[in-house]
């Protein structure tokens, strides 16, 4: 009785870190896309080239993996650094401006479950120009209302919201983003 206590034991730890890691594999891979989404990342980036056109390697790297850490020290500095990098965004993804010189109800909110100040801004997808920008917002504070920092004709505008993580001297530490519509009334 008492070995088949353990199996089971051993065999439900399998399925747990089976379902951790299929897991975390799943988040990596959600932030991966949103940063893609975002363009925080472009797969198009010039790669470090050698005059004669291969790849540079660096220096600093070493051969061999992390072989001298068990699974689950290297799952748990995983999920500590997925955990670190999360950006938590909330907002209104269809705020209403009277007109373009009125504040609208932008409802952003940096969760309390942040661990960076936020600043947010806001890009016209159709121009690219940049129509709201936002200072710096502490965690666990948000801007109800605000004007756009440009007077935008009536209309909808389909924009993108970059909430980026800072440090302290303004350093962006990670984007992260949501499509919005933007309705200026008159």
């Amino acid at each position: 009785m008492e070995g088949m206590k353990n199996m089971t034991t051993k065999k439900e730890k399998k399925i747990i870190y089976g379902v951790s890691g299929a897991l975390l594999l799943i988040v990596v891979l959600v932030i991966l896309l949103l940063m893609r989404s975002c363009s925080a990342w472009d797969a198009d980036m010039p790669f470090e080239r050698l005059a004669n056109g291969t790849l540079e390697m660096d220096a600093n790297a070493e051969e061999g993996g992390l072989t001298y850490r068990s699974q689950e020290e290297i799952q748990e500095e995983l999920n500590r650094k997925v955990e670190e990098g999360m950006i938590n965004i909330s907002m209104n993804t269809s705020p209403v401006f009277p007109s373009g010189t009125e504040k609208g109800n932008l409802l952003i909110v940096n969760s309390e479950s942040n661990r960076y100040p936020q600043i947010v801004y806001i890009i016209r997808k159709d121009t690219g120009e940049e129509i709201y920008r936002s200072k710096g917002i502490e965690i666990g504070s948000k801007i109800e209302y605000a004007t756009l920092d440009v007077d935008l004709p009536a209309g909808d505008y389909d924009c993108i919201a970059f909430f980026n993580n800072t440090d302290d001297s303004g350093a962006i530490l990670g984007t992260a983003g949501a499509e919005i519509m933007v309705t200026v009334e008159t």
